[in-house]
């Protein structure tokens, strides 16, 4: 299972929300590409990055800040955050992502979607499902849509994606621990990669994430505040077998 940091931008800072509330902003440093090669220093194999300006506005909004980071980190980076059409992503992918992440286009424009994953194999696409009482929200998740994650997830494999990444809102950027109930019915329901977000407070929740089968772990607040230490986690993981 891969421990994956988290780098989350808005104003060009890396910043973390509480529970998706962009009213509820910690700006943990001014100079996010440091921040991506000090998690990669410490052996992350992958960093996720989200544009949150992007996902609310639906635009990308910290291109620049996406460009200094794809060049300088020696590591796969995945992006989201304002990816709504099969341009856009084909300009990121060509740029050096190496993975895209659609996610309010996975409901409002499906066809750009299947289009990425057409011209770019389902490897580079990921779509985020982010759930608030196990339904949907888009938008930078302001916006709810009154469908299952399951559902959703679903559709989207019939068009052809075969990775996922599911986040339960109401434990992001808390360290509550994650839904692992709600995590385990995603896993039953969805037969391809599932990587999970929201939540991580320990290295025994990432273990207990591992064990149940997700494909990797975003962490975001745990590494930031020392709850975990990525290095140990990391190793920790990789130790168990997972």
């Amino acid at each position: 299972m891969e421990v994956i940091p988290a780098i989350d931008l808005r104003g060009g800072r890396c910043v973390r929300l509480a529970q998706g509330d962009y009213r509820r902003e910690t700006v943990f440093d001014e100079d996010p590409v440091a921040v991506g090669l000090r998690w990669v220093q410490a052996g992350a194999c992958r960093v996720h990055v989200v544009d949150l300006d992007g996902a609310r506005a639906g635009v990308r909004v910290n291109a620049a800040v996406v460009k200094a980071l794809v060049e300088a980190i020696p590591a796969p980076v995945q992006l989201g955050g304002g990816i709504r059409s099969a341009r856009t992503a084909g300009d990121l992918l060509a740029l050096g992502v190496d993975r895209v992440i659609f996610g309010t286009a996975a409901l409002e424009a499906p066809e750009e979607v299947a289009e990425t994953v057409a011209a770019y194999g389902a490897e580079r696409v990921i779509v985020s499902v982010d759930a608030r009482g196990g339904l949907v929200a888009t938008r930078g998740w302001t916006q709810g849509s009154g469908m299952a994650a399951a559902d959703l997830m679903e559709g989207m494999a019939e068009l052809g994606v075969r990775r996922f990444i599911y986040t339960d809102i109401s434990r992001d950027g808390t360290l509550e621990h994650p839904n692992f109930r709600a995590i385990g019915g995603i896993l039953r329901a969805v037969r391809y990669p599932v990587v999970v977000a929201g939540g991580v407070a320990s290295v025994e929740d990432l273990l207990e994430l591992g064990r149940m089968g997700v494909e990797g772990a975003v962490t975001g607040l745990a590494i930031y505040t020392g709850a975990i230490d990525l290095r140990a986690a990391i190793e920790t993981v990789a130790a168990a077998g997972l």
